[in-house]
This record gives C-alpha cells, sequence and structure tokens, in this order.
C-alpha cells in the first residue's frame, strides 16, 4: 500500500523517527495526539511491528479504525497481529491514562478518521448509506471491557477466516466482546449455523442473506432472524431447494411461516429489500395461497412503521395491493425509496395504491420497471404524485399500448406516447426527471436504478429502446 502525497515537516519527522524503533517507542509518551494517526499509517506502511504493537497501548482516541487499512483482511498479516499483540498488552495490565483505546474496528470504514487526521483518501468500499453509531455498542460503564467490531461474511460453507481467528480469540479472553452489525450470508450449513449463532445478535443492524436454502434452513434462519430485534437493514434474495419427498411438500407452510413471523420482532427496521420472486413463484406455485398469506400477514404488522427504503422488486404483488397500500399510508411521513419493479402490477392494482403513494412526503425514489401499465394509468400516476417535491428519481415502465398483440416493441407508438407525457409533464408545471423504459430485465433495473442513484447503463438486448424525460419550468433554479 502506497500514498502519494507531498512530503510535510511532520512527514519527515516521521519517516525519520521510524528508523529507530526503539527510539519512535521511547517517544510516544511525549508526542501530542494529533501526531498518533500519520505515525500509525507510516507503520503500518512500512511494516513496523513492534512500532504499532507500541502505538496501540498508547493509542489517545477511544477508536482504531484499522479495517479502513486491512483491504484484504487475513488474520495472518503480520501487522494485524503486531495490533492485536498489543491489545493483548492493555488487558493484561491496568490501562495506562494516556491510552483510551476501546473499539477496534475492522469493518471497511475509517475512511474518514484517516482523511481528517492524514489527509490520505483510502478506497471506500460501500457506498450504501451508515446505519449504525460510532460509539460502542454496550454500557460505556461497564469494566473490564474492549470491544472488536468486525462484519461477519459466510460463504463457501464457513465463515471468513477473518471471523474465525477473532471469535476463538475472544472465547480465550475476559472483558472483550465482538461485536457484528453487518452480517452477509451468501451459504448456509449446520456448521455456519452454529458459528452465526455464536454472535451477538443484538448487534446486528444489516442482514444480507443471497443463497439457496431448503425450507428446513429457512426456519432455521427465521428463528435466529426474529432475536434480531435491533435490525436496521434486510435484503433477502433467496432461491429454495424443491421439496423431494411429501413429508417435505406438507412442512414447507410451516417453514414459509416461521421465516415471515419473524418480521414482527424487527421493531427498529428502516429498510426491507425483498428480492426472491424464484422463492415465490418458481418453486412455491402451488402454494400461492400460502404465500399471499404470508404477504398480507407481513405488510400488516404493526412494528413496520418507520421504514424509509422498501424494495419488493420481482414479488408478486396482484392479489396484495390492498395490504400494500395500507403498508404505504403507514410509512407514509418516512418512506424515502420505493421499488415496485416487476411485480406483475397491472391498472387496478397501481391505481389503488394512488392515494397512498401521494401521501409519501419524503419520497424520493421510485422505479415501477416491468409492469404491465397503460397510458392512462401511467398519466394518473403522473398526476398523483406531481406533489411530491422531493421526487427526483423515477422509472417507468413504456405504457402497454406501445406493444402489438405480439408483444413486439413498435417505435413510432412508443415515441408518441412519450411526447404525450412529456406534454403532461409541462403541464403539471413541476420540474422532474423521469426514465421511461421498454424492456423488463431486473438485471438492467438493478443497474439503472443502484443505490438509488439514476444511472443510465442499457442493456443491448433490452434497453436499447428507452426514453429520459426531463422538465424544468421557466425560471425554476
Amino acid at each position: 500500500m502506497s500514498y502519494n502525497n507531498p512530503s510535510s515537516l511532520l512527514q519527515l519527522a516521521i519517516q525519520s523517527l521510524l528508523r529507530d524503533d526503539n527510539l519512535t517507542i521511547t517517544s510516544l509518551k511525549h508526542l501530542p495526539a494529533e501526531v498518533f494517526p500519520s505515525l500509525f499509517l507510516e507503520a503500518h506502511i512500512h511494516r513496523r511491528r513492534e512500532t504499532l504493537k507500541a502505538l496501540v497501548q498508547t493509542w489517545p482516541f477511544e477508536r482504531l479504525p484499522l479495517g479502513a487499512l486491512l483491504q484484504d483482511g487475513q488474520p495472518e498479516d503480520p501487522r494485524f497481529k503486531a495490533v492485536m499483540d498489543g491489545i493483548d498488552v492493555l488487558l493484561k495490565q491496568e490501562v495506562p491514562h494516556r491510552c483510551k483505546l476501546r473499539v477496534l474496528d475492522l469493518q471497511f470504514t475509517g475512511q474518514k478518521f484517516w482523511r481528517m487526521w492524514t489527509g490520505v483518501d483510502l478506497p471506500v468500499f460501500s457506498e450504501r448509506r451508515k446505519l449504525v453509531d460510532e460509539g460502542p455498542s454496550r454500557n460505556k460503564k461497564a469494566k473490564p471491557y474492549f470491544e472488536v467490531c468486525v462484519d461477519l461474511y459466510i460463504s463457501r460453507n464457513h465463515a471468513d477466516r477473518l471471523s474465525n481467528y477473532l471469535l476463538d480469540w475472544i472465547r480465550e479472553r475476559k472483558g472483550v466482546h465482538l461485536s457484528c452489525k453487518t452480517v452477509m450470508i451468501y451459504s448456509l450449513t449446520r456448521k455456519s449455523f452454529r458459528f452465526l449463532h455464536a454472535m451477538p445478535f443484538c448487534d446486528i443492524k444489516e442482514l444480507g442473506i443471497h443463497c439457496t436454502l431448503t425450507f428446513s434452513t429457512l426456519r432455521l434462519l427465521g428463528i435466529q432472524l426474529g432475536m434480531m430485534n435491533n435490525l436496521k437493514r434486510l435484503d433477502v434474495c433467496i432461491d429454495i431447494l424443491a421439496a423431494t419427498t411429501p413429508e417435505e411438500d406438507d412442512w414447507m407452510p410451516v417453514c414459509i411461516s416461521e421465516f415471515t413471523s419473524a418480521f414482527h420482532q424487527l421493531l427498529h427496521l428502516q429498510e426491507l429489500y425483498l428480492k426472491s420472486p424464484f422463492f415465490l413463484q418458481g418453486h412455491l406455485h402451488q402454494l400461492i395461497r400460502v404465500t399471499e398469506g404470508d404477504l398480507t400477514h407481513l405488510f400488516q404488522s404493526p412494528h413496520i412503521t418507520h421504514l424509509k427504503d422498501l424494495c419488493l422488486r420481482g414479488l408478486p404483488l396482484t392479489s396484495v395491493s390492498e395490504p400494500l397500500r395500507a403498508l404505504l399510508e403507514v410509512n407514509a411521513a418516512t418512506l424515502q425509496h420505493l421499488d415496485l419493479g416487476l411485480c406483475g402490477l397491472q391498472d387496478p392494482q397501481l391505481e389503488a395504491l394512488l392515494p397512498a403513494l401521494s401521501s409519501c412526503s419524503q419520497l424520493s425514489s421510485l422505479s415501477l420497471h416491468g409492469n404491465r401499465l397503460s397510458m392512462a394509468t401511467l398519466e394518473k400516476l403522473l398526476r398523483c404524485t406531481s406533489g411530491l417535491s422531493r421526487l427526483r428519481q423515477e422509472i417507468y415502465p413504456a405504457p402497454m399500448e406501445t406493444f402489438n398483440p405480439q408483444g413486439i416493441l413498435q417505435p413510432q407508438t412508443f415515441d408518441l406516447l412519450c411526447t404525450h407525457i412529456f406534454k403532461i409533464l409541462k403541464e403539471l408545471k413541476h420540474s422532474r426527471s423521469i426514465v421511461v423504459s421498454t424492456g423488463r430485465c431486473s438485471y438492467c433495473a438493478r443497474k439503472m436504478f443502484r443505490n438509488w442513484k439514476l444511472i443510465i447503463l442499457p442493456c443491448l438486448s433490452c434497453f436499447r429502446d428507452y426514453k429520459k424525460l426531463s422538465f424544468r419550468p421557466t425560471g425554476s433554479e
């Protein structure tokens, strides 16, 4: 790792100091706190293990955001071991007055800290909005106490090596708490379930599930999900293995119910992403009534009342428009981003949602991509949402009249209808920019609406025909 920053007197002094580990270590008690981040960064770059170990023991900040420096995140890194050795010294003795370290942050965060103190811009691994606080997750009065924060990734039938290492390391020490605020699951077995069960569920703020499961595994996951009562962001993209025996067939409703009932315990949920069309359609077509009941049960939960993001892309919503309308009304004061793309919505279902949509005063992003809507319903939608002053990003399907009875695009008709849409925008005299697309590709929808930023990256097969329509009234800023 290297950084191309102009040399300064401070940097030159630090580089000179680092030529002698003993001199550096004896000088630490006399150095001001402002020097420590730059000294730590240089010691990390030049792999000065003894200096890193000593810096940890005299660290003048409550938090050490080491994760931003560990791009590979492997416990075999000698620099990482030096830091852990320094923490071991702290845990075995009375902490010196100078040392304020209480949190080792191994998450891929902390770039702001290093930029503020050193001027160095480190790579940012995620653009998602932060959900969690920077302080310790437990009672600050509890002593002795030290916290290690890490993001947990479970894949290929095991958890990553860093998490495994930390779990063993913490088990052997007293007064240390492992905090996993973000858990991403890409594969689940009994072994990884045991590992997940060792995590403190109350600390988990973000959970992502992107894997193929059996119905029995789905049930076990639902039990653990119900214990994550501080969860704020949930992203579910699950495929289910088909039942192979009559017993498994009978077991399906119980497993689904166990999973969906967990949502009643998620009292702090802010963002919900359900992207499991195959889970609901491809494998559960024989249980569609149960699936609709589960969705209705979920939408009517009295605890889901402060959502900011709601992504239901790909879920069949044709028979649950009334519970969905109620869910939108309950969250109208907080909902900012809504994705109902590829949900099979037609004119009756969307028109039933319009009154609720019009009351979502904080809404800034709306996607209805891939649904079958007429020009008349799109016009109602545009007029209904014209009062939403924060709405800035909109993706709508091309009107059904754009296609002939065989489903083939009629380019001239598409152009005429887009011209009509533009006239409606002009008539409404409200600044807005929308995308009208003829495609129904979920991959392209994700690219265009990724992180709720409008990104036009048309797929050659299905997004070659789209229109971006913008209108800004004369004199508006």
